[in-house]
């Protein structure tokens, strides 16, 4: 059986995110996994320098089986209000003292991970989908990561908006995301974002559209963003789609990572609760 795993640090928007899994997880059919590292990145400097004291690990150990205890019980009475057609997920949970990034590699494979969902970073909000958490992750996820602001509400979303800049895999990203839009009857817009300096995207461009034409997915729209003011018409684009998913496939120095890392995005990003899909390039490889 498929799992949706939940990264979770018991903060506010970890239960949001452990939410927004169990809702996919019944929607694709899969089992729920709960993972929580003890190594946080503001002490894994000192945890580097020497092993930790005894009572603190053990206490940290305890809180640890507490918190995914009460997260699962919460998730189990949510469960019993899924639709009728959706599957009612088996929820597992998980824990380990050790890098995050290896231990979601390692989890891929032995859980048979579908889809990877964490809360967005709160504090400080401007760092949203680029802490170091998060990179960690990116770092050796090879399945599609979600990143949920808190408010995160996968029911009242309506889109997924795909920014692409035609690199390797979005097709790919495309027929997933047709996927889910169905299961959820969302609509799928795809945007190409282009750095107005770059000619050779437009060289890209007609292979890309020809994919598209032979795709059967129901309401994909598809049109242009490019110029030397795309920062702030995808601002404009948050701004007016609230209740949107923002998807991207993240490729290393890519346009679209230097153009989501900055701030003006990032603070839409957080303002208005936009989750975040990011397809890593490694899946394609």
């Amino acid at each position: 059986m498929k799992n949706v795993l939940v990264l979770t640090d018991f903060s506010q928007n970890s239960y949001t995110a452990a939410e927004a899994g169990l809702l996919l997880a019944g929607k694709l059919h899969t089992d729920l996994f709960l993972f929580h590292t003890y190594i946080n990145y503001e002490t894994i400097t000192s945890y580097g320098g020497g092993g930790w004291i005894v009572d603190e690990y053990t206490e940290r150990k305890h809180q640890d089986r507490i918190g995914l205890q009460t997260m699962t019980e919460g998730l189990e009475s949510i469960s019993s209000r899924l639709d009728p057609e959706d599957r009612k997920p088996a929820i597992n949970s998980e824990s380990n003292d050790s890098d995050l990034g290896l231990d979601v590699a390692d989890l891929i494979h032995r859980k048979n991970i579908e889809l990877i969902v964490m809360g967005a970073r709160s504090n400080p909000p401007e760092e949203i989908g680029f802490g170091a958490d998060t990179n960690a992750v990116m770092e050796y996820a090879t399945r599609p990561v979600l990143i949920t602001p808190g408010g995160t509400d996968l029911r009242k979303i309506h889109k997924i908006l795909f920014a692409t800049d035609f690199e390797k895999g979005d097709i790919e990203a495309v027929h997933y995301m047709a996927r889910l839009a169905k299961l959820f009857y969302w609509k799928l817009e795809i945007v190409h974002v282009c750095d107005s300096g770059h000619d050779h995207c437009s060289n890209k461009e007609a292979d890309f559209k020809n994919h598209l034409e032979k795709l059967d997915i129901t309401g994909l729209n598809y049109q242009e963003i490019n110029g030397k003011d795309v920062v702030n018409r995808i601002h404009r684009f948050l701004s007016n789609e609230p209740e949107t998913i923002l998807a991207m496939v993240h490729v290393q120095n890519s346009f679209l990572v230097r153009l989501f890392q900055h701030s003006l995005v990032r603070k839409a990003l957080v303002n208005q609760k936009t989750p975040l899909l990011i397809f890593p390039s490694k899946m394609y490889q």
